[in-house]
């Protein structure tokens, strides 16, 4: 397969992915300002989003809370919006139709068009969560679409790949956000009902509350929420599950681990890491953890870029 294609296909998944993390995070985010039992200024929820979606704000300017949720939602020229990510996965959908079935990529057009033509007033008032909502169905559906309608080659691979890694950055960055927002809402002092609400809303926004539960037998708690998120190998939206998928998804496409510096190499250390890695070992340091397994991340997208997609 042609680099530029494999590169097409893959940012394809990617770009579907991050849209419904930054909906998800947008819309749970927001509306723990209606049910925190505790202190939570809207501004608070506001600058986290700003952090999360990496919107560009002035440090010293009010937060507007409209324009804050249109730059991460709406707007074109924020190029990490909704908007700006599905136009982008449309583009490449569109360039990549005499490899895609015609449900896939009618699935992925509806989706486009409804964030296009989404009323930015209505939007701005009380759209939030019809529409956050809708963008996460909108996801789900196209990657069944992705698993039911494509032959399971190079080119559903790519697109796994895509999705795989990207939710393994948007589940570090996210677990990163919030406990930054933790340290800021507690002034990095020890507040228990403060800070055992925000891991709740972490799992929330990762959605795996129910399943956190199910797995401990107990109410969440910042052991439980984050050894689930970063170190369970069973569930779909933990960091460890997802490198192993991307892993899966390399081998799938062929390509091994030749060096120290190739890219099947950097996954698999990864991967080894994570497997027989305790919660314990990095407790005490474990935002330094995921900030620093983020930088892996992007390492491996560089090292596909310079080795697979600009061959």
């Amino acid at each position: 397969m042609l680099a530029r294609i494999a590169n097409t296909l893959y940012w394809m998944g990617r770009y579907l992915e991050r849209t419904e993390h930054v909906a998800r995070y947008l819309r749970v985010q927001y509306f723990t300002t209606q049910d925190a039992p505790i202190s939570q200024s809207r501004e608070f929820v506001l600058h986290s989003i700003v952090n999360m979606a990496g919107i560009p704000w002035e440090e010293q300017a009010p937060l507007e809370e409209a324009e804050v949720l249109y730059r991460a939602s709406l707007d074109p020229g924020n190029p990490m919006s909704i908007f700006s990510t599905i136009a982008n996965a449309r583009e490449n959908a569109r360039g990549m139709r005499n490899v895609l079935s015609s449900e896939l990529w009618e699935v992925i057009n509806k989706y486009y068009h409804f964030v296009n033509n989404y009323p930015v007033e209505y939007f701005k008032t009380k759209g939030l969560y019809d529409f956050t909502i809708a963008a996460g169905e909108h996801c789900s559906l196209i990657r069944g679409y992705v698993d039911s309608t494509l032959t399971h080659d190079e080119v559903w691979a790519l697109i796994r790949l895509g999705i795989h890694l990207e939710r393994t950055a948007q589940i570090a960055r996210i677990i990163s956000c919030k406990l930054y927002d933790i340290f800021i809402l507690t002034e990095g002092k020890e507040n228990m009902p403060a800070e055992n609400y925000q891991y709740t809303v972490l799992l929330k926004l990762l959605e795996s509350f129910d399943m956190n539960r199910n797995h401990y037998k107990a109410p969440p708690d910042r052991e439980k929420a984050l050894e689930f998120l970063i170190l369970n190998i069973d569930f779909p939206r933990s960091m460890a599950f997802n490198l192993r998928q991307v892993q899966y998804f390399l081998r799938k496409l062929g390509i091994k681990d030749k060096s120290a510096h190739s890219v099947g190499f950097k996954v698999g250390r990864m991967c080894s890491q994570y497997q027989y890695l305790l919660f314990s070992e990095i407790d005490a340091n474990v935002g330094e953890f995921v900030a620093d397994a983020l930088n892996k991340v992007y390492e491996i997208h560089d090292a596909l870029e310079k080795d697979y997609f600009h061959a």
